[in-house]
């Protein structure tokens, strides 16, 4: 009796240390799903949201446009006449950053960067040269990343705001994806050859988050930072997906075999944006979550003024002293390693504490 008395406190206790030191996945319920445009004679794509939380950009065909957050009051407010798209909105939500189509005389077509005012006007050239798209403001302003092809192949490039100098990250013979910025700004994650990649901004360390068959692109991460949501064709299907950045754990988000794409999260976790193609034509449309990570409320925030002058076709400074290996799987982040350890750390002490109160309780059976 008292070897099972022993035995039975002994995985009672090993199972509490296991549960107690092991980060579970908080699920997120689907509150509703609806459309915010519905204009079948157009085309939707690339919505990003104001850091107010208030509108949301976009492109309309070759064009972006701006609307509020309930889809009312849809208004183009660029159309250059050419290809025009991937906008967001600067820190302080004064301008937009997009990429436009360019031609110089006798040479071939090329993509490059620009800002405008988020009415339409006063448009500034920031780049020149090979393509340069896919823009995505760091949360304090300060840094711009970028797709380009100016390597060969399109990698990963930040542009610092305010000494217009450019810096190529990720350095692979493939194409990565759009890139979007940890909400510290510390991390940039994006997709290569259907799995989702992180590189750490400082340390020029990237690593591979999702492994697997299926093509998962276009990230975008949730306010906390431990949370990702992305378009996975996982299942056959395309749709949006969570994976926790800590324990790779995934939750499917839509269900309903539409292509889904670009997913943006609000400022305040409560909301998520994306396109889909249904009826032959792509659409925006919202998905509500019940539990999320953060609200829609806009008081107490204090949105920093970033805005900066940026000259037209300034000169570009390459560096590429970083030639980084991205070694599959490599962690290379000392916060996540500090975070780790505080978490074992946590489960051990509290494993403990389970212990001598089971120990207690057996003691006195």
């Amino acid at each position: 009796m008292k070897m099972l008395k022993t035995g039975l406190m002994a995985f009672f206790c090993l199972v509490l240390i296991i549960f107690s030191a092991t980060p579970v996945f908080a699920g997120i319920e689907v509150a509703d799903i609806y459309p915010l445009t519905d204009d079948y004679s157009s085309d939707y794509h690339y919505p990003a949201w104001s850091p107010d939380g208030k509108q949301i950009t976009y492109m309309n065909g070759q064009a972006i446009g701006i609307m509020d957050v309930d889809g009312s009051n849809p208004h183009i407010i660029y159309d250059g006449m050419k290809w025009d798209g991937d906008p967001c909105f600067s820190a302080d939500g004064k301008e937009i950053y997009f990429a436009s189509e360019s031609r110089k005389p006798r040479s071939s077509t090329y993509i490059n960067l620009f800002k405008m005012n988020a009415n339409g006007s006063n448009i500034t050239q920031l780049t020149d040269g090979a393509d340069r798209r896919s823009p995505s403001i760091s949360s304090d302003g300060s840094m711009l990343a970028y797709r380009s092809n100016i390597a060969g192949n399109y990698d990963i490039w930040v542009m610092d705001i305010t000494n217009k100098s450019h810096r190529q990250l990720t350095f692979t013979s493939e194409d990565e994806g759009k890139p979007s910025w940890s909400p510290d700004g510390s991390e940039i994650i994006y997709s290569l050859k259907g799995n989702l990649w992180l590189t750490d901004v400082e340390l020029d360390t990237s690593w591979q988050l999702t492994h697997g068959n299926s093509n998962d692109v276009d990230p975008f991460f949730l306010p906390s930072g431990e949370k990702i949501v992305f378009v996975s064709d996982q299942g056959g299907e395309t749709n949006l997906w969570l994976i926790d950045t800590e324990d790779d754990e995934r939750q499917s988000l839509t269900d309903n075999r539409k292509v889904e794409f670009s997913p943006a999260v609000s400022p305040y976790g409560k909301k998520i944006v994306f396109g889909t193609k249904a009826n032959g034509t792509f659409d925006l449309w919202m998905l509500e979550m019940e539990n999320p990570e953060g609200t829609d409320e806009i008081s107490g925030i204090n949105v920093e003024d970033t805005n900066v002058n940026v000259t037209e076709n300034e000169d570009v400074v390459l560096t590429s002293e970083n030639n980084q290996e991205m070694d599959e799987g490599s962690i290379g982040l000392l916060g996540k390693i500090s975070n780790n350890l505080a978490l074992f750390a946590g489960g051990l002490v509290l494993g403990i504490v389970l212990f001598l109160l089971a120990r207690l309780i057996f003691r006195k059976v």
